[in-house]
C-alpha cells in the first residue's frame, strides 16, 4: 500500500501534530514565545536588536568558523599542530559569502508571506533552519579541511557516509513516527523504526549534554586531555564532529521539522486553525495584511 504523504493530511489529522511526545511541548513553548515576542515587532528596539544579534550571532559566528578555518590551512608554521592539516582548503571564503547570500536571499522572499499568524514561523524558520544548516555546512566544511591529510579520500568517504547513513536512519524514523501520528499507520517496521527512535533520543538527551561538559572541563582546565596520545586526540575530534553534527540533524529532524509542518498546515488551512485557536480575523491575519489587501 502506498504511504501516505505528511504533506497532505487534512484539517483534523494535522492537529494530531500537537499529540506529538518528542516535539509537542517543545512546539507549544516555542510558540507561546514567539506570540510574546510578536508584541514589539516593528518596534525601534525590535529592529536594534534583530542587527546586533544578526551581526553577533549569524554573520559573526559563522565568520569565525572560517576565520579559524584560515588560520589552521594558511599558517605557516604548522609545526605546532598535533596532526597535519589538509592541502586541499574544503571551506574557502567564497562558501561563507554565498551562504550569507542565499540566507539573506530566502528572508528576501519570506517577506512575500506576511500574514501575522505565519510571521513567527518565518522568523524562526531563518534561525532554526537556515540559520543552523548553513552552520552545519561550515562545521562540516572546517573539520574535513583539520582532518581530510590523516583520514585520506576513503576514510574520509566512510566517515561522511556513516554520518549519512545515520541521518537518513533518523531521518526515516522521522517520517515513520509522523505518518503514524498523523494518519494512524502502522506497518512491519514499527519495532526497527522504535529501535532507531531510542538511539536518537539518547543522542538528543546526552549529546549536547556531553559536548557543552567537554567544552567547560577544556575552559576550566586548559591542560585537561593534554596528555593524552596524538591519535587519541584526533579521535576527540572526530567525536566532536561526529557528535555536534548529529544533535545539530536530530534537532532539526526531530524538534523543528514538526514545529514547521504546523506552521505548513495553518498557511494551508488558515481559516480552520483561526477558529481552532479562537482568533479574530484582525488578530490572526494583521492589521496590515488586512488593510493591504482591502478586507474588512
Amino acid at each position: 500500500m502506498k504511504k501516505k504523504s505528511i504533506f497532505k493530511a487534512s484539517f483534523e489529522e494535522s492537529l494530531n501534530l500537537l499529540e506529538d511526545e518528542i516535539s509537542g511541548k517543545y512546539a507549544e513553548d516555542l510558540y507561546q514565545d514567539a506570540l510574546k515576542k510578536e508584541e514589539y515587532r516593528g518596534t525601534l528596539k525590535s529592529y536594534v536588536w534583530q542587527i546586533i544579534l544578526t551581526l553577533i550571532f549569524v554573520i559573526g559566528l559563522n565568520w569565525w568558523f572560517l576565520a579559524v578555518n584560515s588560520y589552521f590551512f594558511y599558517e605557516p608554521d604548522k609545526s605546532e599542530f598535533t596532526f597535519p592539516i589538509s592541502k586541499i582548503n574544503f571551506f574557502p571564503p567564497w562558501v561563507f559569502w554565498l551562504c550569507l547570500f542565499m540566507w539573506f536571499f530566502l528572508i528576501i522572499i519570506g517577506k512575500g508571506f506576511n500574514k501575522q499568524f505565519i510571521l513567527i514561523y518565518r522568523g524562526q524558520f531563518h534561525l532554526l533552519v537556515t540559520y543552523l544548516l548553513w552552520m552545519l555546512v561550515e562545521v562540516n566544511l572546517f573539520f574535513m579541511t583539520l582532518t581530510y591529510e590523516s583520514l585520506e579520500f576513503w576514510g574520509m568517504t566512510i566517515f561522511i557516509g556513516s554520518i549519512f547513513l545515520f541521518i537518513f536512519l533518523m531521518l526515516r524514523n522521522r517520517l515513520f513516527s509522523l505518518r503514524q501520528l498523523m494518519y494512524g499507520d502502522n506497518n512491519n517496521d514499527a519495532v526497527k523504526n522504535d529501535f532507531i527512535g531510542k538511539i536518537v533520543k539518547a543522542v538528543m538527551k546526552y549529546g549536547g549534554a556531553l559536548v557543552a561538559l567537554y567544552m567547560l572541563m577544556k575552559l576550566f582546565m586548559p591542560r585537561f586531555g593534554e596528555f593524552k596520545s596524538e591519535g587519541f586526540i584526533f579521535l576527540q575530534i572526530l567525536g566532536m564532529w561526529y557528535l555536534v553534527t548529529l544533535v545539530i540533524v536530530a534537532f532539526e529532524i526531530y524538534l523543528i521539522f514538526p514545529y514547521m509542518l504546523q506552521g505548513y498546515y495553518k498557511w494551508k488551512y488558515p481559516e480552520e486553525y483561526r477558529d481552532w485557536e479562537g482568533k479574530s480575523v484582525e488578530e490572526w491575519y494583521g492589521k496590515k495584511y488586512l488593510k493591504k489587501h482591502n478586507i474588512s
